[in-house]
Parts: C-alpha cells; sequence; structure tokens
C-alpha cells in the first residue's frame, strides 16, 4: 500500500501524458501503386488502389486528402480523379481457360462471371475476350456492345490443352489495335499450368509490360494447381493474383476485380524536373483518421549527368587582377578599337580612292579649289565646337582614302541632307557609346558583341531602305513625267524647257533630280553629262533607257517625243507585269517568310518559357552538333526557297 502511496501519482501523471498520443493515433494502411505513365514527361501519371476490405478504399477521396511529393519537395499540379470518373474508356481483355479441365460447371461459371464483370463496369468501357486452349482464339475485338460480347462468351467450349502463356501474349496484343485506349487491363482466368505454349513466362510478362496493361490473375485450384507462373506475371504488371476454391466464387471475385479497378485513382501532376538519375515519389493519404503511404521510384527521362572532369584551381592573384570590372572595361574597348582599325585597314585595301565631285568640275577645266570641312563649319558656324573637332579629325582620317566621297554618294542617293564625315562620327561614337552602356547594364560579352554586331549595320541597312523607297517612287513618277517632257516638247519647248516644266510640275524626288539636271547644264555641262551625272546618282533601269535613248537621239537624231512615249508606254507594261508576277508569286514569299521564321520564333518562345529543356542543346556536346547541322540545312533550304520564289524579268 506505501509503494502504491507513491506511485501513483507517477501512474497519473503518465496515462495524462499518453492520453495525447492514444487520442491522436492514426490507423495506418498501404497505398498500392498499380501503374506509372511518364510517357508525356514532365506530365507524370500515377494509378493507385488500396487493399481489400481497406477502409481508405470505401471513402470517397479529393485532392485535400493527398500529399504527393517528389524526392522530398511537394509536386506542381496536383489533381486526383477516381478512375471510374474519368470520360475516357477503360479497356479490358478477358482472357479465359477453354482447356478441357474446364468442362461443364468450371467453364459456365466462368462465362457468368466474365457477364457479371462487364456489368460492373461502365457502359462506355470496352472488352476484348480471349480463350486458349490447344491453341489461342480471339472470340471478341474491343467492343463496349454487350449483345455481342454475351454472343461470343456463349460460344466458347472446353476441350484440349492449356497455352496459357500464348494466351496472355495475344490478349497484350489487342491493345495495339487500339493505341486510343490509355487504361488498359488484363484478367487471366485459369485452372492449370501451362503445357503447350511456344512462349514461355518471360515472354508473356515482357509483351504485357510492353503493352502497359495490368495483369489481374485468378486461379481456380485443380489437381494440377500451379500459381506460381500467374503470380510473377501479376506482380511484373502491379496486378494481383486470387485464388478461387471453386468455380461458385468466381462471380465474387470477378466483382471484387472490377470495383478494384474503378475505385483506383489518377494522380496526375508536373514534375520538378530535377537533376538527378532516379526521382523518388511519396505518397500519403489521409482521412477519417486513417493514414495510408505508398511510393515509387522511376528513371529520370532527361537525366544529364554533370561534367566529373572539372579540374578546379585556384586562380592567381595576377588573374584576379583582370577580373576588376574597370579592368576589363578597358580590355574590351581595346579589342573594340581594334576591330575597327582592321576594318579600317581592310577597307583601305578594298576601297578605291576617288573624287566624284572633283571628276565632274574637271570636266570642263574647271579646277576649283577644294574647301575643307573647318573651312565650312567657320563659314557657317563662325567658331569651331569640340564636337566640330571630332568631325573635323574624322574627316581628315576617312577623306584620304575616299570613304567620304563613298559614303556622301551613298547618302546623296538615299536623299539624305546629313554630310559624309558628320555621318561618319555620329556612327563611330554610337558604336564606343553603346558598347560601354551594353556591357555595364549586362556584363555580358557576348551579348554586347551581338548587338554591337546589329548597332554597327543598322544605319547602314536604312540608308538601303531610304535609297530603296527613293528609287520606287522616282519609278513611280517617270512614266508621267516623260509625258510631260513629251507633251511639252509637242507644244514647242525646247528639251531645257520641257526640263524646267518637270521641276515645276512633279514631287521629289523627280523634281530635285531634274533641278540638279537643269543647273549642272546652265552651268555649261552638257546634256549627255548632266543627264548620265542623274543616273550615277538614281541608278534606275528605267532611267537607263530614257537616258540611252536622249543620248542616240541627240547624236543621230530622230523623234524624241515618239521615242519618250515609247519608252513611257514600255515602263508601264513591264511595272504592270512586274505586279502580276509580285501577286502571283505571293504565296510563295509568305510561305518563305514563314519558314524561315518559324523555327527561330518557336526556339525563341521555348527560350523564353522553358529554359531548362532548351538548355540541353547548349549543355552537351551533341546538342551543338545538332545546332550546327540544322543551321546548315536552315541556310540550304532559305537559298533554296529564295532561288524557287524569286522570278527574274
Amino acid at each position: 500500500m506505501k509503494l502504491l502511496k507513491y506511485f501513483l501519482p507517477a501512474i497519473i501523471i503518465l496515462t495524462l501524458l499518453s492520453a495525447p498520443c492514444l487520442l491522436f493515433a492514426q490507423e495506418s494502411e498501404e497505398v498500392s501503386v498499380k501503374k506509372t505513365d511518364i510517357g508525356n514527361y514532365p506530365d507524370v501519371n500515377i494509378f493507385i488502389n488500396f487493399p481489400k476490405d481497406s477502409r481508405l478504399g470505401a471513402l470517397d477521396l479529393d485532392k485535400s486528402n493527398f500529399n504527393v511529393t517528389e524526392n522530398g519537395e511537394p509536386v506542381r499540379n496536383l489533381s486526383i480523379t477516381r478512375v471510374a470518373q474519368i470520360e475516357d474508356p477503360i479497356g479490358v481483355v478477358l482472357v479465359i481457360d477453354t482447356s478441357g479441365s474446364m468442362k461443364e460447371d468450371p467453364i459456365k461459371d466462368a462465362k457468368e462471371a466474365a457477364s457479371v464483370f462487364m456489368d460492373e463496369m461502365r457502359p462506355i468501357d470496352e472488352f476484348s475476350i480471349v480463350g486458349f486452349s490447344d491453341d489461342v482464339k480471339v472470340y471478341s475485338d474491343f467492343t463496349s456492345r454487350r449483345i455481342i460480347l454475351r454472343q461470343d462468351l456463349a460460344s466458347m467450349e472446353a476441350e484440349g490443352e492449356t497455352s496459357l502463356f500464348d494466351g496472355i501474349i495475344v490478349a497484350a496484343s489487342q491493345f495495339s489495335k487500339r493505341e486510343d485506349l490509355r487504361y488498359r487491363y488484363i484478367i487471366v482466368l485459369s485452372d492449370g499450368t501451362d503445357t503447350v505454349s511456344k512462349l514461355g513466362a518471360g515472354d508473356a510478362v515482357d509483351k504485357a509490360k510492353e503493352s502497359g496493361a495490368v495483369v489481374y490473375s485468378v486461379v481456380l485450384k485443380s489437381y494440377d494447381f500451379n500459381p506460381a507462373d500467374l503470380q510473377n506475371i501479376s506482380n511484373e504488371t502491379n496486378g494481383e493474383l486470387m485464388v478461387a476454391a471453386s468455380s461458385a466464387e468466381l462471380v465474387g471475385l470477378y466483382k471484387e476485380i472490377s470495383k478494384k479497378i474503378r475505385n483506383q485513382y489518377k494522380v496526375s501532376y508536373t514534375s520538378l524536373w530535377p537533376n538527378t538519375e532516379k526521382i523518388n515519389v511519396k505518397l500519403l493519404v489521409e482521412e477519417s483518421g486513417i493514414l495510408g503511404a505508398g511510393g515509387l521510384s522511376y528513371s529520370n527521362p532527361f537525366y544529364a549527368p554533370e561534367p566529373t572532369d572539372v579540374v578546379v584551381s585556384k586562380t592567381s592573384p595576377f588573374l584576379e587582377f583582370f577580373k576588376i570590372w574597370w579592368v576589363k572595361l578597358i580590355i574590351y574597348a581595346a579589342i573594340f578599337l581594334g576591330a575597327v582599325l582592321f576594318l579600317y585597314i581592310l577597307a583601305i585595301l578594298v576601297l578605291p580612292s576617288s573624287k566624284l565631285l572633283r571628276k565632274r568640275t574637271e570636266f570642263y577645266g574647271y579646277k576649283h579649289k577644294e574647301k575643307s570641312i573647318e573651312d565650312e563649319i567657320i563659314e557657317k558656324k563662325g567658331r569651331v565646337g569640340f564636337i566640330d573637332r571630332i568631325v573635323i579629325f574624322v574627316s581628315r582620317l576617312a577623306s584620304k582614302r575616299g570613304f567620304i566621297e563613298f559614303f556622301e554618294a551613298k547618302l546623296e542617293r538615299a536623299g539624305m541632307s546629313i554630310r559624309a564625315s558628320e555621318f561618319i562620327t555620329l556612327h563611330i561614337v554610337l558604336v564606343i557609346l553603346s558598347t560601354f552602356g551594353i556591357y555595364i547594364l549586362t556584363g555580358n560579352i557576348f551579348l554586347t558583341v551581338l548587338i554591337e554586331i546589329i548597332i554597327i549595320f543598322v544605319p547602314f541597312l536604312i540608308i538601303n531602305y531610304r535609297t530603296e523607297k527613293r528609287l520606287q517612287k522616282f519609278n513611280q513618277l517617270l512614266p508621267d513625267t516623260l509625258q510631260l517632257v513629251s507633251g511639252s516638247l509637242k507644244a514647242g519647248y525646247s528639251f531645257n524647257q520641257s526640263i524646267s516644266m518637270v521641276v515645276e510640275e512633279t514631287d521629289p524626288p523627280m523634281s530635285y533630280e531634274f533641278k540638279r539636271v537643269l543647273s549642272e547644264i546652265r552651268m555649261g555641262l552638257p546634256e549627255r553629262q548632266a543627264l548620265n551625272n542623274m543616273l550615277k546618282r538614281i541608278d534606275s533601269e528605267h532611267l537607263r533607257w530614257v537616258v540611252m535613248a536622249v543620248n542616240i537621239q541627240r547624236e543621230v537624231g530622230g523623234n524624241l517625243v515618239e521615242v519618250l512615249e515609247t519608252i513611257s508606254k514600255t515602263i508601264r507594261e513591264r511595272d504592270a507585269v512586274l505586279r502580276q508576277i509580285k501577286a502571283l508569286t505571293a504565296e510563295g514569299r509568305l510561305s518563305a517568310i514563314i519558314l524561315i521564321s518559324l523555327p527561330i520564333l518557336v526556339g525563341a518562345f521555348i527560350t523564353i518559357t522553358n529554359r531548362e529543356y532548351i538548355s540541353l542543346l547548349v549543355n552537351h556536346t551533341l546538342g551543338w552538333i545538332m545546332i550546327g547541322v540544322s543551321a546548315f540545312l536552315m541556310i540550304i533550304g532559305i537559298i533554296w526557297i529564295v532561288k524557287i520564289v524569286r522570278v527574274e524579268y
């Protein structure tokens, strides 16, 4: 009693402390993984069910009852669907032993069990019936029409030996006829061991796994009862083996299988895509104080092992010095200036020296004194500023080998009023400043070089674009201009007066160019030379015809009015044909644009939306080889399709 007096408080305290544990203790159950589908990885589908008499399996579960982790991390986009609620049909192959040992009650009960099983399933589900004895016979291909299926069942008769493994292989082959059936099951009924199959148990396992079907095996006890092979086939396909003591139990077993199939859950989620060889998945199901647990592991289909031959070396202080930002900036600036100097030297070697304006004035013996850019600035502004000094320096440097005259001709042809020295200066300053700015903002030398290449070529593309647009407008105005000149000549005007009419009545660039022609003629330049100078500035094929006709008429005589009218008519007809060709080839040109741009746009879209996926191409040698081959084929395709859609006329 004294001991009880001393230990009673301790017993009470321990009981109170353990009460919460007793209160919140959970009943544990196993979650069985029946099938894993990673065919559309990173989308993963896992099919699970619960053991016989499971309390969790009898409950209606939803997403809130499931907790799924992948390598310890919660998965994304988790969704839970009971198989009985999916919209797609379930495909089931009923494989029935029709050997001689199944005569009378066994075959009769097997047919009844198969019929009851089909009634237990949903109306949209489809079934195929296969029987095996000496040979394997397909009694019915996949269909959901129960009347036809029952008629096929009724035609079964028991006789002969047992080709069990061949029957399973033929049953698995049935799914190759219906690739649309995503949920696949095989239910095999046999009362003995295989005796006459051409293939073995391993072949049956391989074929069943290849088809993606889950195999449920029902073994009817008999004198040669041996469930070992069927047990192995069911285990390898995540199925289950059931044993019937007599054929009268078959209906109940088939009902249980139907319930197991319909009460399965489809667990769908998006994988976290870890770069590990094995992905371990844990599933926890909890409801009403019952906790179910299960798991699986599968090989990552996109596992990319990290390089193991990387040697880590300690960087010397001397090399660390070159990682300072302003040191790298100076180095990149030196590289850029070196590239500019290289291009300048290359241009000096390739570009011939020329003085276009001086050649024109020297034609009629006038040797004018060229005014320097410095004199022009002083005359215009009265002083020379800092920017002006840069322009003067660039002008002196570029004029030595004809760069100024070359760019002046380009700018003049594009109708731009900026001087060549100013254009070159602005271009160089823009490239240098943008190089520094982009590198400071991004810190990426590759991106900086890429953008700089674009910045270097954009001004020239603008000049070419404006030149092309100006040429198109000139060609559009030319037929009407020729009509105006011919009309003026008919009215008794001279050729120079006709040109003056063009200056007054037409729009730029036509009026501007003919004004220059008229000015050169008034300065004493021959008409032939003035027209040739305009042809050099415009470089139009239509204008070349006009200048050639006028010059020939001036030499040999003839009716200039008729010649100009004929040329005007020819130009109009040629333009009409070109427009018709352009309309007929529009579809081909649009197809070319789509085919050329689509791979680039798709690649850019995938890079933005799923960088990890596209990074496989640049992180491996094989990926670079694929990029190189694709680029080579792309270039060939572009050249080919451009040749197809371009029509020379």
